[in-house]
């Protein structure tokens, strides 16, 4: 792959933003997003791209965090469901100013700059193969299209900044690009207003040129972006989003037919769940018919010119678990041409298993939609990991904007819980937004209240002086261990006292509205939030503070074998300067070693156990076995 001019090759993930309104006096925050479970190393690339040949097609479902490197060749933007609001597919690439560790950009100012690239690998014009070699001319009707929004769940560009494709062809060992198409920000209520109620809007683009038919052709999206400079540096966060999905390239097109053969899942996953995302397992048995929902929905779209009558079915496996279903829905999913983000809905088949013996479990859910009429049959799937494990999570780990109420110091919010029985508190976990230079570097008290009516009444705990805690990687939640054991029972309020001259800026996802358990208090007085979202902030209950923390962790390359074991457990993918350990379910460490590559299980039994690895640079990687006698 030839070198790209002007080309970051820094990864990204996203963040936040924050909005203000009421009265002078009173200022909440607005949303961020960003997905929890992502590996925040960019996959490695070899110096030499293959060529890549036509059709040349992506609606980012394939992928997580960053682009395909077989098909892009930078990592700049941020492959998500969170961010774009009615997905034409599963995801799309988000823009925004955000770099690696989810900091502002160092150079971000308030006049527009070039924030991020997606830049496609060399894809050959000269030719086409299929179904026979031959050269790819004018006449061959090639089109480039792909499907944009602004703002999204996020934050709207301003005016001045713009989202911008170039053509780009090799010259000597640089890129020398042609500006093609342009668009300047808006909000995304403008954008609706504009494109009949639409939230995404195609592009098609002839390439006529004969210059760019040559074996290698590029393209590349980027997008100006600016810092607002206003008087509030600690609500400088992620801003100026923009979101494109579906991107093809092929010949034989034509204006007048958009279309793809693709029927597709879009948005985020549906959580079974009524009220959380995650809940302590625990809390679930004790009441399991009130924390499942009795249907879930979700959303398809249909890329194809053909009408297409769908089935859904979906299937529920417990991770180290007994329980294993298949339900398919009743009814069939009929969906028109071209038609994008289609509500349906399914019941929840059966209650999760019920197992007394164990403190936390998790669920593979994968969900299918099909037309087997077709030729070739059109299929999509989505998956996801419900857990039960030692917090409450009202968010899915994303960002979109960020929260935090003026005027402060003094100013406070709150998130309301429900304990089903009796537990104990034991700290919190708090996701917190990055802002230029870290002007949210300040100093807050966590507090717990009890309850008073349905709104935070007599504090039960403090821990004073805290500040915000960020991780290398990018979304990463900080933990606040309590230096003391908080016991509870009912429903309680977790929250912030800002105590510093700015907001704290804490995450805010955006694309699920639980506020009706926020609350701002900023002259003496609770009120519920007026914003919709989620405010990220994960009580942590129990016994200890490991189960599900780690399960975030993407591919490490760590194995385990055989699971479950019985005398000893063989580990793979690990190097000298690790140390090992292992938990039972209680959070009770019940073995530790240096580097090994096997461990022997005999003192153990039987039963579900938790190895963490933790290697020389403090990353932490944890895998789930069984031992059984």
């Amino acid at each position: 792959m030839r070198l790209k001019s002007n080309m970051k090759t820094i990864s990204k993930l996203k963040g936040w933003v924050l909005a203000f309104c009421l009265t002078p006096a009173l200022v909440t925050a607005q949303e961020v997003i960003t997905r929890f479970n992502h590996d925040v190393t960019p996959p490695s690339k070899s110096r030499e791209a293959t060529l890549l040949t036509l059709p040349f097609y992506d609606d980012f479902s394939s992928s997580k965090v960053y682009p395909d490197s077989i098909l892009w060749g930078d990592y700049d933007v941020y492959v998500n469901a969170g961010f774009p609001l009615n997905t034409i597919t599963r995801n799309g690439a988000t823009f925004d100013v955000l770099d690696a560790q989810g900091r502002v950009y160092d150079y971000a100012i308030s006049n527009p700059f070039i924030a991020e690239y997606l830049t496609s690998n060399a894809i050959r014009l000269d030719s086409v193969f299929n179904p026979e070699p031959r050269a790819l001319t004018p006449a061959d009707s090639l089109y480039f299209s792909f499907f944009f929004q602004p703002q999204g769940n996020g934050n709207a560009p301003e005016s001045l900044d713009s989202l911008v494709l170039e053509f780009g062809l090799p010259q000597d060992f640089d890129t020398v690009w042609y500006h093609v198409w342009s668009t300047p920000g808006q909000t995304l209520a403008k954008f609706l207003e504009e494109n009949d109620s639409s939230y995404f809007k195609q592009v098609m683009i002839p390439i006529t040129d004969p210059m760019f038919f040559q074996r290698e052709f590029f393209f590349r999206f980027y997008n100006y972006a600016s810092i607002a400079n206003n008087s509030l540096p600690s609500g400088r966060g992620n801003e100026d989003n923009w979101n494109i999905d579906v991107v093809y390239l092929d010949y034989g097109r034509t204006i007048a037919d958009p279309s793809y053969p693709k029927v597709s899942f879009t948005g985020e996953t549906p959580s079974f769940l009524s009220r959380y995302r995650v809940m302590p397992y625990k809390h679930y048995r004790a009441n399991p018919t009130a924390n499942i929902n009795e249907k879930f929905t979700f959303k398809v779209s249909n890329l194809d010119s053909q009408p297409h009558r769908l089935i859904h079915r979906y299937t529920v496996d417990q991770v180290e678990g007994s329980q294993h279903y298949l339900y398919t829905s009743h009814g069939t999913i009929d969906i028109s041409p071209m038609t994008y983000s289609q509500p349906d809905s399914a019941s929840v088949a059966q209650l999760f298993a019920l197992d007394y013996g164990i403190d936390s479990t998790s669920f593979l859910i994968r969900q299918y939609i099909s037309d087997s009429t077709c030729n070739p049959p059109l299929v999509d799937s989505m998956a996801y990991t419900l857990g039960f494990y030692n917090y409450f999570a009202y968010d899915d780990g994303t960002p979109e904007l960020g929260f935090g109420v003026e005027p402060s110091p003094g100013g406070i919010f709150a998130v309301k819980f429900e304990l089903n029985e009796v537990d104990t508190l034991r700290g919190v976990q708090i996701l917190f937004n990055h802002t230029l230079n870290d002007a949210n570097d300040q100093y807050f008290d966590i507090v717990v209240w009890k309850d008073n009516n349905g709104k935070p009444g007599d504090e039960v705990y403090r821990l004073a002086m805290c500040k915000p805690i960020w991780h290398d990687q990018i979304y990463r939640f900080a933990y606040y261990k309590f230096d003391r054991i908080v016991r509870l029972t009912g429903a309680f309020y977790i929250g912030i006292v800002q105590q510093g001259t700015g907001i704290i800026n804490v995450g805010f996802d955006s694309s699920n509205d639980n506020s009706r358990y926020n609350f701002f208090n900023v002259i003496g007085g609770w009120q519920q939030s007026t914003k919709a979202g989620s405010i990220m902030l994960r009580p942590v209950v129990g016994r200890s503070y490991y189960i599900g923390v780690d399960e975030v962790q993407a591919a490490d390359g760590v194995t385990l074998y055989p699971n479950p074991a019985s005398n000893t457990l063989h580990l793979d993918g690990i190097s000298d300067g690790v140390s090992i350990a292992v938990y039972d379910l209680t959070g009770r460490q019940v073995l530790r070693s240096d580097f090994t590559d096997e461990i022997d299980l005999l003192p153990l039994r039987d039963g579900l156990y938790l190895l963490r690895v933790t290697t020389g640079d403090g990353a932490v990687i944890t895998k789930k076995f069984m031992v059984r006698q």
